[in-house]
């Protein structure tokens, strides 16, 4: 597992109750593949889709992984900063 593992498992916690049975398949595979960039662009796409709300902690923890991450963002900076906080 990578090291932003736990990261991914925290957000697919907390977008739980908004992740439908499709969305919980694909993240965790790609969870448990090692492509985490992929779980958390889900995770964050059904977040928005739904307005479901992340606690802020967790958020500043993704923009810290997105800033010093050599990722194809393809655009979840700019997703990530849409999701609403708790």
């Amino acid at each position: 597992m990578s090291d932003t593992f736990p990261l991914t498992r925290e957000l697919a916690a907390a977008a739980a109750p908004c992740i439908d049975t499709a969305d919980r398949l694909a993240v965790y595979t790609e969870m448990n593949l090692g492509a985490q960039q992929h779980a958390i662009d889900d995770i964050i796409c059904a977040v928005l889709r739904e307005d479901h709300p992340i606690p802020a902690v967790l958020l500043d923890r993704l923009r810290e992984w997105l800033a010093v991450s050599p990722i194809d963002d393809r655009g979840l900076a700019q997703r990530a900063a849409r999701v609403r906080t708790t």
